[in-house]
């Protein structure tokens, strides 16, 4: 009977960088709702002020060191329209955001983590849009409405789905840790705030 423990390279990235960081995206997903809850319009502005405090410092550092094909679509301006339309300037500039290496691999783990979170905005969205419209309200929706980042995983999924090598997927899961733990902390103190 063949053996299905090894699977190929190919599958292998996606798979590992599940795993490497499905209790990081459990905690993220815990600590999101508890700072946000998007339950009225303070809620959903304190969301959309942390985005734009944790995205910025992680847009510069890809434009910075990740190719071209691993740049995601920046964020960043959708956000900052948003908060605008809700009448609210941007956050303080935060800490940049730092690796130790800077190299393809680390880009394609913060892509990774960037390009996914377009799937869970989908879900918040319509979360959103009920709680607006139960509000009487309509609610700006430049950042989770974006089709650009849903594109952009697309691009990437298939790159993932590419061979890499074992130090190339390391490298990937470790900077795919510190985007989440870079959120987990921005989640966590606007949580703090709003308690």
């Amino acid at each position: 009977m063949p053996s299905t423990a090894h699977q190929g390279p190919a599958e292998d990235l996606r798979l590992h960088l599940r795993a490497a960081t499905m209790a990081a995206h459990d905690l993220l997903d815990h600590s999101m709702q508890a700072a946000s809850g998007w339950q009225n319009r303070a809620d959903y502005a304190r969301f959309l002020t942390l985005q734009h405090a944790a995205r910025a410092p992680i847009e510069a550092w890809l434009a910075e060191h990740a190719p071209v094909a691993l740049q995601p679509p920046v964020q960043t301006p959708l956000i900052a329209q948003d908060l605008a339309a809700l009448g609210l300037g941007l956050p303080s500039a935060a800490a940049p955001f730092r690796m130790a290496d800077e190299g393809a691999g680390e880009a394609l783990g913060a892509a990774w983590v960037l390009a996914g979170s377009a799937l869970g905005n989908k879900a918040i969205l319509k979360q959103m849009r009920r709680t607006s419209a139960a509000d009487g309200d309509d609610w700006p929706a430049a950042f989770l409405g974006d089709e650009a980042m849903l594109a952009f995983w697309q691009a990437l999924r298939a790159r993932l789905e590419q061979p890499a090598s074992a130090a190339q997927s390391a490298a990937a899961a470790e900077t795919a840790r510190a985007v989440f733990a870079h959120f987990i902390v921005h989640a966590q103190d606007a949580g703090g705030v709003a308690a």
